[in-house]
């Protein structure tokens, strides 16, 4: 039943490994005994996807935490967030209202939107990111979607969710963790299709 829930490459290493048990328990023959050596690397994966089962990771234990997201907010100057970007490699900035709740992200998308619509004399030294709000909202995004996740939400369902898009015009580029998944909440991490990457590569 596990091999039908995980990721190809991670099926077919199992199914190999469980055709392999049961030629050695199964089979007597020397030669098909001999034939096959149980290396550690074979044991080390089996330790470690028994672990997954017994505690399947979730969106909270892969997200980048929120003490760690370079967040905007409204009263935040745009060209200097725009250099804070560039420094740390960022392309995406979540953007909280007073509460703390999320009112939109700040994308180069947005910024285009922005130029195209508004004319570069929209921005300057003291543009705000309330003063492009229109542009924020996530439903603005004209190529881009985002998606909330509670943070119990497993690590299969993540990468389906980001498989989900890939044939569709507008491609999800982030999830937002909250508790429960709910748009109202605080943002508590979030996630990004090179993070999920990251964590699925540790896997094998």
């Amino acid at each position: 039943v596990y091999e039908s829930k995980v990721k190809s490459d991670v099926a077919r290493n199992l199914r190999t490994l469980r055709e392999l048990r049961n030629y050695l328990v199964h089979d007597k023959r020397t030669s098909v005994i001999d034939a096959f050596v149980v290396t550690d690397d074979a044991i080390e994966y089996l330790k470690k996807r028994i672990e997954i089962l017994r505690q399947p990771l979730r969106a909270i234990d892969v997200c980048v935490p929120k003490h760690h997201i370079l967040f905007g907010y409204e009263s935040s100057r745009l060209l200097p967030l725009l250099d804070q970007m560039v420094k740390r490699n960022i392309s995406h900035v979540p953007v909280l209202d007073l509460s703390d709740r999320l009112m939109g992200i700040f994308s180069g998308e947005s910024l285009f939107q922005t130029l195209i619509e508004a004319g570069s004399k929209a921005i300057d030294a003291k543009t705000m990111l309330s003063d492009i709000a229109g542009f924020l909202a996530i439903d603005k995004h004209v190529g881009e979607q985002y998606l909330f996740v509670g943070r119990n939400a497993l690590l299969e369902d993540l990468d389906d969710l980001f498989q989900s898009t890939h044939q569709t015009t507008k491609k999800l580029k982030m999830l937002l963790v909250t508790e429960t998944g709910k748009p109202n909440e605080k943002i508590l991490g979030l996630i990004t299709p090179l993070d999920l990457l990251a964590e699925q590569a540790k896997l094998f």
